[in-house]
């Protein structure tokens, strides 16, 4: 087996050399790469492939960081960055209704997050391109920042469900994950 990086397009061979595998596509009697990797040529079976990292799509069940870009009464829109346990980037627009955000009854959206917020969810849903997140249970916001000075909040042990600003004193009542300030996965 022989590796060698390759870009999108770039010659690897022929088809009379090697059968194309994954990762590569034939054109005119030439195969090329198909994705960003290294090539793996199995001389043994004659083909040949290219490994490389593809992005990984959302799945029910997938627990997510994200960035809430905006906020209505009954539905807040999550601009999904990563998905735990994968290293590459994303920018997935999903929702997460209200009736999603909580145990308990939640009558405002904006009651408990903010613009800006990174938070952990769970995908839910998936139906016709639009994915649901809950934040039930132990997800929630990760990471928040003051409303008045944009400063990042700081969870205290004086109450479950306020963050405190370092900066102004501002406080504001978030749905707090579990791991709230472990922000490393995002």
């Amino acid at each position: 087996m022989e590796k060698d990086k390759v870009l999108i397009g770039e010659y690897i061979g022929t088809i009379e050399e090697f059968v194309p595998g994954k990762g590569t596509f034939a054109e005119d009697g030439k195969i090329y790469s198909a994705i960003i990797g290294e090539v793996e040529l199995d001389k043994a079976n004659q083909t040949v492939r290219v490994k490389g990292k593809t992005i990984p799509e959302l799945e029910v069940g997938q627990v997510v960081f994200g960035e809430i870009v905006n906020i209505r009464r009954n539905n807040i829109t999550v601009i999904v960055k990563r998905i735990r346990g994968f290293d590459l980037e994303m920018d997935e627009k999903t929702s997460l209704y209200v009736s999603n955000i909580a145990d308990k009854y939640v009558e405002k959206a904006e009651d408990l997050f903010g613009i800006g917020d990174i938070i952990e969810g769970e995908i839910i849903r998936i139906h016709g391109g639009m994915v649901s997140l809950t934040t039930k249970g132990g997800y929630g916001v990760v990471l928040a920042f003051c409303k008045r000075c944009r400063h990042r909040l700081e969870k205290t042990d004086k109450y479950k469900d306020k963050l405190i600003c370092p900066n102004c004193a501002h406080e504001e009542k978030r749905k707090i994950a579990a791991d709230y300030g472990n922000v490393k996965d995002v």
